[in-house]
């Protein structure tokens, strides 16, 4: 079986976030008792130490900032030589270490996770949660800006785009794709997760014109986090960052990094650790549809079905946890279903169902579980959806009676989505250990089933209009650090111009 590898890249520190959860939560579901339905090797590459131990590690290049890791070494921890002892004549000035949290003093001594960490407390920055081991090769840091440091900040997306001309930067940076790449049996494409709102927008765009010359057939399924905000400064770099998506990437999908408000999970909406994490979620069960052992897709597929007819964007919605309850039928979880099956986690957009091109992506769920057999069934034999034989055809079935000229593809995955230590703790009380609703719970959730789904329709064009008219309601030519940096005011006009003809793409008439 051919792994068809995927890299993914990620620039900028809410990304690496979502990445954290992300690749944290894909290990925590590595099953070494059984066969899985996931193809790991997707994401994940083996190596080998020089211990000769063997490692299974994320197929990832990142970018942060100085100061961005705190106790996370850039090399990683996997390959790390013997430290040696400094010749007696050199004096080393260093600086005192970064203190472990709780978390991370277990995993270092390779203690049981099965205390209650208080993360919501102790995460600063994203590698205070990583369990994830990484390659050398993975993390990448800005030496000459400094994380957090307001007298220099990193703020505007020129800044990142002049950052990658260093030829220094960007040779060592293409480098490392080249060795990631050459390693591949049958690579198929990249991930892209970016900081959209600040300079790692100008770094992004600027890999992404490299991609687009060295490796131009090959696909790239990108992911702006937005913060939504009114300020023009993180407006003008979420304009030139979508702009330049939508003219090397094969798709992108926006992503909010303010989610809206869910039935059985309470996150902090000002905590990263949390919101990231309904984030990677998304992301964890919608790649699935390409990543699973007997998936039909690629990456390739998925963005040629979505990006046609001039469109380059797609949305995303997530349902977590889905809401199976203890001892119901899937039949029955249906029946009394109200509402939209997920929840927009794109900014700007009510995603509608009508009228649309989407692919959804069920786990979690058991097919013995989809109805009761016939001496059992009762008023489930009532039911249109009982003729349905799998949770494929039920939830299509489902989707095409709810929904009015939309065209759906569906995926389904029997396993669950690991949410054990470090995912947040914020589900309600009335989600169970292993997910269903209203089962009771002794101790933490550690499994849940989700629903993902992506989507484009005319509501596409309708988040680039709302961005188009706040982006008109600025005068981008007060603000003279982009001009000084290398963005003419005329670049901003034509920006603005060619994000109206994206969103003309999404009228009633282009669609599928």
């Amino acid at each position: 079986m051919s792994a068809h590898e995927i890299l993914t890249l990620q620039f900028g520190h809410y990304s690496n976030y979502v990445g954290a959860h992300w690749w944290n939560v894909q290990e925590a579901g590595f099953r070494y008792d059984s066969p899985s339905e996931i193809n790991h090797d997707v994401l994940f590459r083996e190596g080998v130490t020089l211990k000769n131990e063997v490692t299974f590690t994320p197929r990832l290049l990142l970018v942060d900032l100085k100061g961005s890791l705190k106790t996370l070494p850039q090399e990683g921890e996997l390959y790390s030589l013997p430290s040696q002892s400094a010749p007696d004549q050199v004096e080393i000035i260093a600086q005192p270490p970064e203190e472990k949290n709780e978390f991370q003093k277990d995993i270092e001594t390779n203690a049981t996770l099965t205390k209650i960490y208080d993360l919501e407390r102790q995460v600063r920055v994203w590698s205070d949660f990583l369990y994830t081991r990484f390659h050398p090769r993975t993390v990448n840091t800005v030496q000459e800006y400094q994380h957090d440091n307001e007298n220099t900040p990193f703020d505007i997306f020129p800044l990142g785009a002049n950052l990658w001309k260093k030829d220094q930067f960007s040779e060592d940076f293409s480098d490392k794709i080249r060795n990631y790449i050459e390693e591949c049996n049958s690579f198929q494409g990249f991930h892209i997760l970016c900081d959209s709102t600040d300079a790692f927008a100008g770094i992004t765009v600027s890999c992404l014109e490299h991609l687009n010359d060295d490796y131009d057939t090959k696909p790239v399924l990108g992911f702006p986090l937005v913060q939504p905000s009114t300020n023009p400064i993180h407006l003008l770099n979420l304009a030139l960052c979508f702009d330049g998506f939508a003219e090397h990437s094969s798709l992108f999908v926006p992503l909010t990094s303010k989610p809206p408000q869910f039935n059985y999970i309470a996150p902090n909406p000002d905590l990263k650790y949390h919101t990231s994490a309904i984030l990677a979620a998304t992301l964890d069960t919608l790649s699935l549809n390409y990543r699973l052992k007997s998936a039909k897709n690629t990456l390739i597929d998925v963005c040629s079905d979505f990006a046609t007819n001039g469109r380059k964007v797609a949305t995303a919605s997530v349902c977590l946890p889905f809401p199976l309850k203890t001892n119901e039928d899937f039949i029955d979880c249906l029946n009394t279903w109200e509402g939209h099956l997920s929840q927009s986690v794109t900014p700007w957009c009510d995603i509608n169902p009508d009228n649309s091109l989407q692919l959804v992506v069920l786990r979690g769920i058991p097919e013995r579980r989809l109805k009761k057999p016939p001496n059992l069934a009762e008023k489930q034999r009532n039911y249109p959806a009982y003729r349905c034989n799998d949770l494929k055809e039920m939830l299509s079935y489902f989707i095409v009676c709810t929904s009015y000229g939309t065209k759906s593809e569906v995926t389904v995955c029997g396993e669950q989505m690991a949410v054990k230590t470090p995912f947040p703790g914020f589900f309600t009380e009335r989600v169970g250990n292993t997910g269903d609703i209203d089962g009771g719970r002794s101790g933490p959730v550690e499994k849940i089933n989700t629903l993902a789904g992506l989507h484009t329709g005319k509501f596409v064009g309708t988040m680039l209009e709302t961005l188009s008219q706040e982006l008109e309601k600025i005068k981008y030519k007060k603000y003279h650090q982009f001009v000084s940096e290398g963005v003419e005011n005329d670049q901003f006009r034509e920006c603005f111009d060619r994000l109206l003809d994206l969103k003309d793409c999404y009228e009633d008439n282009y669609l599928i």
